[in-house]
């Protein structure tokens, strides 16, 4: 199989013929004697969102709660940013951080979307 590199028609037997950027074709396509430059091996292609993201547990195990907030990752050095995440999602994480998050979070959610449902939530645990 070939991947063609580049959209392009040409005209065969009196009728247009066209090929689309990305259009597979078989390796005994007679368009490769002539356009040959035009197609290239297509490469196996792994997305980087699959090979980042690692898998989520989509429910809790029974008798455990799930936390609805997303795992800090201190590899990627950014703090929590209330304005990427739910309502929800900043509760739950309020509830679980520690006094100085709290209030470093709540300020970010106050100069930011400034909801009133995470503002005058219940942040106690449990």
């Amino acid at each position: 199989m070939q991947r063609c590199t580049e959209s392009f028609s040409i005209w065969r037997d009196g009728a247009p013929l066209a090929f689309v950027a990305g259009q597979l074709v078989d390796d005994k396509h007679p368009i490769l004697k002539t356009h040959s430059h035009l197609f290239t091996q297509p490469q196996a292609t792994v997305h980087r969102a699959a090979v980042l993201r690692p898998v989520e547990q989509a429910t809790a195990d029974p008798g455990e709660r799930r936390d609805l907030a997303p795992p800090a990752d201190p590899a990627a050095g950014a703090p929590f940013d209330p304005a990427v995440h739910t309502g929800p999602e900043v509760i739950e994480y309020l509830k679980a951080a520690d006094e100085d998050e709290r209030a470093r979070v709540l300020a970010a959610e106050r100069d930011g979307k400034n909801r009133s449902t995470v503002l005058g939530a219940d942040l106690s645990k449990g």
